[in-house]
């Protein structure tokens, strides 16, 4: 019993002696090693920290770490693009960590043109968007779809006729030529995505700095759009079905004064000048004609599509099939597409691996006359038709009644004679071989082509409504244009890594041909207005004309690139590429575009590890050039046409060659140089990230059409030049939020603001450049040196002439009066150059058409099944030139008027200080282009809205399906703006931005559908 009980006295020591010593253990710090992978890859820059400490360290080259820490700590490994693993010390000396890849927003690939990276590896300024975004958007082609989705990118809707494609700057103008950007579908460069389903692609990356884009060169000064569509992946045979259906009517309409009012209207304005009123009883016309009722329609959109997509480890196949249909809102116009894919890939051997990708597109549009601006001008106090007894012995077309007042035609009798319709057949894809020689070796090449027979037929009937409405012969024309383009892009590609070194370099050549072949006809005088003759054969042998050309223009370049990292902190990215255009003489015919860009991810560095709020910092800088040769393939050349001139008293007539075109032998390339500065940030493992952007761009040598002297013989001759300079400043500013709760409710709110401000910093010989010719006003906008491009410059007004003692005293420093045959209610003009005269020396910039900033919010909701998404767009700041007032804002020569112009118009002193009186005699031209036709266009627009069920799952696996989602929405809801027009959002060329001209109406959709796959 004593031994025994010793024992125990021994056994209870060691415990003793455990519990007094086991906090020393637990507290002393242990020095760690180990290393970090993935996979078999050796990770370095990999942050490791103690978990509620501030102490942290990171992996060196070799992927070892070495820390000093408690048996009892936690250590948390994180690197971007992987899964977080927080590993238990346990008196542990050597801990090797395996870390998963994770999908996140920042190891997503973005394409940056013959060739991809992981974002997180960006150096320059490239904006993306998914294509689950724009499937969205129930829209015809992809520019609309763009529509405030992403900084730096603008979007105009320019109406909304069926299939019309929206304007797009990228970072404001960069020349005063074409600014349109180049698209690259799946590494094939073109100018023509309309063929493209938005629901084909898989994601759009925009490339907005030179660093980016200098790959493309001579095409790539106004940005690049890179589109990749969607491919099948490996997995199970998967086909979707999606289905919208939706019914469009005007987001706006034209408040016109009814038939009583207008007739009110006149007659003030015949008074007011002393004259007789014309309409003894206004009141008797009552509503009259609303001539918008009549011309436009609710109409319908139709969108299908189907894809079937196969995916082995050696084969991968995806097929698609969709069809879009868009009555126009305006009668008689309509669009209609069909499209065909088919996408195989093929893994032929563990080296090669080939494919092709096919589109076919067939699509119809009916041309439909704009009868916007006529329905806004025509007097509403006639009827549409002729009684019944004066239509007999009259054709289809000569039935409508006659205007009696203005010189605009009877909309519906224009409706009636409109017969135009364009055929478009479009065959785009590619063939590829993939070829992995070993090493990090890999080759590439690929042959593309684009293939387009485009047809627009056109007819006229023979007609008479009133002596100035009617046409004695019929006419028929015909324009058809076939275009073959083809690029061959050849590329070797080499990828390697020593430690924490990685290098990826790109290297190759590429080969472009685009040729049009064009023919024109045109005949008069078929037998009679029945569809089966109108043909050019049907008409007169002795009355048909025809005209054909050629042009074709080839580039051939070589690039290369490299893209350099050292242990994910520090980037470089380098590009060059040399471009050969047969636009120009040999002396001119090569252009160099170099680029260069690095960045440095701040949140990789050792002191970086143990800010936990801060999981992303990264600062971007960026320099580039860029070309552009988008010019007529025959500017280099002095072209003979065909001409007709009289000779002597007889007045025989006879033909000749004359001069029909100038050339520039000395044109060159125009050139777009690029600086960006920028910075990523993320916190909160990304819950909330940030981009801010600043750029500066300069281009020289632009290219444009000018016009010359009559005497030299060519009158209609505009040819192209090297003109000058230009400068865009600019910044951009994304936020994105995102939040998930237990409960099941998820967010995800992005904003983007976006300013690009040009200047014209040069012209040739210093002259000002005119442009844009309206009815009633000529010289809307003019450019010149160290002003924005296309700026409004007209008259500026200074209120109305409230009395006579006013038009009295308005005098120059002589006592002369300075608008004599001003009276009460005419417009006050600034005598702007202080000479004592108002005349065309006045004129001042009365409007900027940029925008201070623009901006895009995208806010998307999801609560268990439920989703919900809202896009609004919007600009502030920039002015708008309405057109159309200089005829329904004025109240003269019969015209119709906006409503409630006869209570807003001056109408004894102090009823007004901006609408002039009415006057059918304005001696003091108070409409003259000023001020007055221009107004604020800053608008707030819902652009889209969409609420979205996913059926039940357990629901689904019963009838074998795998997802189905049933949704409504609605495009163009709402738009807060205090623009009169019918559209605040703009577009234009360069020269002539923001202008309405009366252009097709919003629509407003409203929307119901289904995405099936199974």
């Amino acid at each position: 019993m004593k031994k025994i009980s010793r024992h125990y006295q021994v056994l209870l020591l060691v415990l003793l002696l455990n519990v007094l010593t086991l906090p020393y253990a637990l507290g002393q710090e242990l020095t760690i090693t180990g290393s970090v992978k993935s996979g078999d890859e050796l990770l370095p820059g990999v942050s490791i920290s103690i978990k509620g400490t501030t102490v942290g360290t990171i992996t060196n080259m070799d992927g070892d770490f070495s820390i000093q820490a408690k048996a009892d700590d936690i250590l948390v490994f994180s690197f971007i693009g992987f899964k977080t693993v927080e590993e238990a010390v346990a008196g542990r000396k050597e801990i090797n960590i395996n870390l998963e890849e994770e999908a996140t927003e920042l190891s997503e690939v973005i394409a940056i043109g013959y060739g991809s990276v992981q974002k997180k590896d960006l150096t320059s300024a490239i904006s993306t968007v998914k294509g689950d975004e724009l499937a969205k958007r129930n829209v015809a082609n992809v520019s609309q779809a763009l529509q405030g989705q992403l900084a730096g990118v603008q979007v105009s809707s320019n109406g909304g006729s069926p299939g019309s494609e929206a304007s797009i700057l990228i970072r404001g103008i960069s020349t005063i030529n074409n600014n349109n950007p180049l698209y690259v579908v799946d590494d094939v460069p073109m100018d023509d995505i309309s063929w493209l389903n938005p629901k084909d692609i898989e994601n759009v990356q925009v490339l907005k700095d030179a660093s980016a884009s200098a790959i493309f060169g001579s095409r790539a000064s106004n940005g690049v759009i890179v589109i990749e569509t969607k491919k099948a992946k490996d997995g199970r045979t998967n086909i979707s079905i999606d289905a919208t259906y939706s019914i469009q009517d005007a987001a706006k309409k034209p408040d016109m004064a009814d038939a009583a009012e207008y007739a009110k209207i006149v007659n003030k304005a015949a008074t007011n000048s002393g004259l007789d009123a014309p309409f003894a009883d206004p009141e008797a016309f009552g509503k009259g004609t609303n001539w918008w009722d009549e011309v436009t329609q609710l109409a319908p959109i139709q969108n299908y599509s189907l894809s079937i997509n196969k995916g082995t480890e050696d084969m991968k196949i995806a097929s698609g099939f969709s069809y879009f249909n868009q009555d126009g809102l305006v009668k008689g116009g309509g669009y209609e597409r069909i499209t065909m894919k088919l996408n195989t890939e093929y893994k032929l051997a563990k080296w090669l691996t080939v494919g092709q990708n096919l589109s076919l597109s067939k699509d119809k549009t009916d041309n439909g006359p704009n009868l916007v601006w006529d329905v806004q001008r025509v007097e509403p106090n006639i009827p549409v038709y002729l009684p019944d007894y004066e239509q007999e012995g009259k054709n289809e077309y000569s039935i409508y009644h006659p205007t009696l007042y203005t010189d605009v035609p009877n909309p519906m009798g224009t409706l009636a004679r409109s017969f135009s319709g364009t055929d478009y057949l479009r065959t785009i894809g590619n063939v590829f071989a993939n070829f992995d020689i070993g090493h990090g070796i890999t080759a590439e090449s690929k042959f593309a082509f684009y293939l387009s027979e485009w047809e627009n037929n056109d007819f006229g009937p023979t007609y008479f409504i009133e002596s100035t409405d009617y046409t004695n012969e019929n006419w028929v024309t015909r324009s058809h244009n076939n275009r073959t383009q083809y690029t061959w892009n050849n590329l070797v590609h080499y990828k390697t890594q020593l430690n924490a070194h990685r290098l990826k370099l790109t290297a190759g050549m590429t080969m472009e041909s685009d040729e049009n072949r064009y023919l024109y006809g045109e005949g008069y005088n078929a037998p009679n207005n029945h569809p089966d003759l109108r043909y050019i054969d049907s008409t007169e042998d002795t009355k048909r004309f025809a005209s054909g050309s050629n042009n074709k223009s080839t580039r051939q370049s070589f690039l290369a690139r490299a893209n350099y990292s050292f242990g994910d902190k520090y980037l470089l990215t380098a590009s060059f590429r040399a471009d050969a255009s047969s636009r120009f003489n040999k002396e001119n015919r090569w252009g160099y575009f170099p680029s260069v860009s690095g960045a440095w991810n701040l949140s990789e560095e050792g002191f970086m590890s143990n800010v936990a709020w801060l999981s992303q910092a990264k600062l971007r800088a960026g320099w580039g050039q860029v070309g552009n040769d988008n010019i007529n393939n025959d500017a280099l050349l002095t072209t003979l046409g065909r001409t007709v001139y009289v000779f002597g008293t007889e007045r025989e007539i006879s033909l000749g060659q004359a001069p029909a075109s100038v050339g520039n032998a000395d044109l060159q390339w125009e050139t777009v140089e690029d600086m960006n500065i920028g910075a990523d940030l993320g916190f909160w493992n990304q819950r909330l990230t940030a981009s801010v952007d600043y750029f500066e761009r300069r281009s020289k040598d632009m290219l444009l059409a000018t016009s010359i002297p009559y005497y030299l013989g060519s009158a209609w001759s505009t040819p192209y030049a090297n003109i000058g300079t230009l400068t865009t400043k600019g910044f951009e500013v994304i936020l994105t939020y995102r939040k998930e709760y237990a409960s099941g409710f998820s967010m995800t709110h992005s904003l983007n603001v976006s300013k690009a401000s040009s200047k014209i910093t040069k012209l040739v010989e210093g002259e000002a450049i005119w442009s844009g010719n309206h009815q009633r006003l000529e010289n809307l906008t003019r450019t010149v040196e160290n002003g924005v491009a296309g700026e409004f410059y007209g008259m500026v007004t200074d209120g109305i002439f409230q009395n006579e003692s006013e038009v009295i005293n308005y005098t120059d420093e002589f006592g002369n009066v300075l608008q004599p045959h001003a009276q009460p209610g005419d417009m006050r003009f600034r005598d702007v150059n202080g000479d004592g005269k108002i005349n065309a020396d006045d004129r001042a910039v009365i409007g900027n058409p940029e925008a201070d900033f623009t901006f895009g919010i995208n806010m998307n909701f999801g609560y268990k099944n439920f989703d919900l998404s809202m896009l609004f767009t919007g600009s502030y700041g920039n002015d708008v030139l309405n057109a159309v007032k200089p005829y329904a804002g004025t109240g003269s020569e019969r015209y119709n008027s906006f409503a409630g112009l006869l209570d807003k118009a001056w109408d004894g002193e102090g009823s007004s200080n901006s609408q002039p009186r009415l006057a059918a005699i304005d001696d003091n031209n108070n409409f003259i282009y000023s001020d007055y036709y221009i107004e604020d266009g800053s608008h707030l627009r819902l652009k889209s809205l969409q609420l979205g069920y996913n059926l039940p799952k357990d629901w689904l696996e019963r009838v074998q399906i795998s997802n189905a989602r049933l949704f409504i929405g609605g495009e163009n809801l709402f738009t807060l703006t205090s623009f009169d027009g019918l559209d605040v959002d703009l577009g234009g060329s360069a020269l002539e931005r923001g202008i309405d001209w009366g252009q097709y109406p919003l629509p407003r959709i409203f929307m119901v559908g289904a995405n099936i796959s199974f």
